[in-house]
């Protein structure tokens, strides 16, 4: 398994792991699947600022997670709101453990002091994938997203990246060196 930075060119392969979420499940609220294109700005947008990993087995990306700003005001600028998605033939090997972890390395050396993750409720795999990572529940908000005629929940969970409260300017991806990015991800 390898793992790098996000490029454009992964666009199609992404949104590959991506459809079936959108399409058959509620894990994702979007109704509909992006386009090639408006999946390539979201990468874009994204991978200025923030990591943006993904999973390499046999030469495919079989997994993908990054972190995106959490609100926009600026006292939120040292929180981030994760997501990860793994190609749904793959799941349960061990790949988005390993991603999330260097995700949340990342993050660290990024000055980040909480991770949050937005978790269409209920659904106990992803609650106890993250719980296994660190992570703990800070709460339920019912019926906060309509899809497939039904209500779904969100659950919110969060992690500590800084066991200090000195608070350090965040940075952005393109700050640390290559040799600092590949020190967690390879």
């Amino acid at each position: 398994m390898e793992f790098r930075l996000a490029k454009l060119d992964d666009a199609g392969q992404l949104l590959s792991i991506y459809k079936p979420y959108v399409e058959k499940t509620a894990i994702t609220f979007e109704y509909e699947v992006p386009t090639i294109e408006e999946f390539q700005e979201r990468i874009e947008k994204n991978s200025k600022i923030f990591p943006y990993i993904v999973g390499i087995e046999d030469g495919k990306i079989i997994a993908y997670a990054y972190a995106g700003r959490y609100r926009e005001r600026k006292a939120y600028d040292w929180v981030v709101e994760l997501s990860i998605y793994v190609d749904e033939n793959e799941r349960h090997h061990g790949v988005g453990k390993q991603l999330y972890r260097k995700l949340l390395e990342l993050l660290k050396r990024l000055n980040y002091q909480r991770a949050y993750a937005c978790i269409t409720y209920p659904n106990y795999a992803s609650i106890s994938f993250h719980q296994s990572l660190g992570f703990t529940m800070l709460g339920i908000f019912e019926k906060s997203g309509y899809k497939f005629e039904q209500w779904h929940g969100i659950a919110w969970m969060d992690i500590a990246l800084q066991e200090s409260d000195v608070v350090e300017e965040v940075k952005g991806i393109t700050e640390l060196t290559k040799e600092e990015i590949t020190e967690v991800l390879y």
